[in-house]
């Protein structure tokens, strides 16, 4: 006989009985899958405060829990199911990854000695060097993969962006397998138009004929997309502002900052100014006590620097 009381019932610390009531009938299924109408007794009260009474539980009453705890039940196996399901195909992709990883381990890129030798620059000059071999080094800005025998980097070297595009064994050694956001490399190949309805920086892309990692960016929660993305905090992106200046907006902020800074210094000193530099005013003593000249100001004590 099980005991059931929805208001002082409790279906994890219950038992069944009338010291301890289950809360619903869910634990009296799962105890006995041949639990009968005459084998549960239901708590009636007259006020919610008053003592219970354990009556058997009605026929329509038993028909809707027992279903209501077939139908949970199939759900819990199906979930139960779905996540051993899961757990395989990410036990067999872990797999999978590891013996790609190994056998890149034995792919080694070596340069064609039968193509001419590459020009060192930098990609502000890209389009002054199309159709010739040259040599870029940078940090990968974005990195796209297409397929297995295709990827497409987009390198940074503070000065302009370029497209790189990798083929074939390129995309299948440890380095590229591996290769993460901010990583440092260098390629080689020869820069060529893009073709008519596709775009990339400045409209031309690098086919690689070879490339060199010199250094592996952090990856997995310390990857550079894990710091911070267009959706983060304030207070993360000033803790990340080293990283935030390697964006497109921020960094082309501080070049129009440069700009502007350079458009004056050019126009005063084509009139003949004379650039100087005076002492900074400041509230805190932040040189040497006795080398700072302090003064009074509105009140307060003032300083001003000596060596700005």
């Amino acid at each position: 006989m099980y005991y059931v009381d929805e208001i002082q019932g409790d279906d994890t610390k219950g038992n069944g009985t009338t010291a301890a009531p289950f809360q619903s009938t869910n634990p009296v299924f799962a105890a006995s899958s041949t639990a009968t109408v005459a084998d549960i007794l239901v708590a009636q009260r007259e006020t919610p405060e008053s003592a219970p009474q354990f009556v058997p539980i009605s026929g329509a009453a038993f028909k809707k829990a027992k279903k209501r705890y077939d139908v949970a039940l199939r759900k819990q196996r199906k979930q139960a199911e779905q996540e051993e399901k899961n757990a395989n195909e990410a036990a067999k992709k872990a797999e999978e990854e590891a013996r790609r990883l190994e056998e890149a381990k034995q792919i080694v890129l070596k340069p064609d000695p039968s193509l001419p030798k590459a020009r060192k620059i930098k990609l502000r000059e890209a389009v002054q060097h199309r159709e010739e071999r040259v040599k870029v080094s940078g940090w990968v800005h974005r990195l796209r993969t297409q397929g297995k025998d295709m990827r497409f980097v987009v390198l940074r070297d503070g000065t302009g962006y370029l497209q790189c595009v990798m083929t074939n064994e390129l995309c299948h050694t440890y380095d590229a397998l591996t290769l993460t956001v901010e990583s440092t490399i260098t390629v080689y190949g020869v820069i060529k138009e893009v073709p008519e309805g596709k775009s990339a920086p400045d409209n031309h892309e690098m086919v690689v004929d070879y490339w060199e990692l010199m250094h592996r960016a952090p990856g997995g929660d310390d990857a550079f997309g894990s710091q911070l993305n267009e959706e983060s905090d304030p207070h993360v992106l000033l803790n990340q502002r080293h990283l935030v200046l390697r964006g497109e907006t921020a960094s082309a902020v501080l070049k129009l900052r440069a700009a502007v800074v350079r458009s004056f210094r050019d126009h005063f000193d084509g009139k003949g100014f004379t650039e100087v530099n005076p002492p900074c005013m400041v509230q805190t003593q932040v040189e040497g006590g006795s080398t700072l000249f302090s003064f009074n100001y509105y009140g307060e004590t003032a300083y001003l620097t000596q060596s700005s």
